[in-house]
């Protein structure tokens, strides 16, 4: 069982499932740690015409020099969908390989949880999938 998040089906949505707050979250809570697994140059050219490749993150520690270029996370956070105005934010923690997910304002329970999947709060920039609002 999950602290904070429950997985949930969206009806009438292309989304299909989602992460939703359990109960209240305050602003700035850590709400997730997402172990990773890393991805080399070669597994991922190999994943770029599956599904799978949706599920990656751009992992760019220096420590690998290019040899790493993505991470998939292990965790409930794959249930996490994109908005341009998210109420998560993910940050990378390259000494512990895991992704942290933190609230960027106060969610109400039953919410759905978020995060822009340009890495960035207020990135607007075009995903390769048509955004629903």
């Amino acid at each position: 069982m999950h602290d904070f998040i429950e997985i949930k089906r969206i009806k009438n949505s292309r989304k299909g499932r989602g992460a939703f707050a359990k109960k209240s979250i305050k602003k700035g809570t850590l709400v997730e740690v997402a172990h990773i697994l890393l991805i080399s140059n070669k597994d991922y050219e190999k994943l770029a015409d599956t599904i799978f490749w949706s599920y990656c993150f751009e992992w760019d520690d220096p420590k690998y020099n290019g040899e790493n270029p993505a991470a998939v996370p292990l965790s409930l956070c794959q249930f996490i969908n994109h908005s341009y105005s998210p109420n998560l934010r993910y940050e990378y923690d390259y000494k512990n390989l895991t992704i942290k997910y933190y609230a960027e304002q106060d969610i109400a329970k039953d919410k759905e949880l978020t995060v822009n999947y340009n890495g960035v709060v207020d990135d607007k920039s075009a995903l390769w999938f048509e955004v629903e609002n």
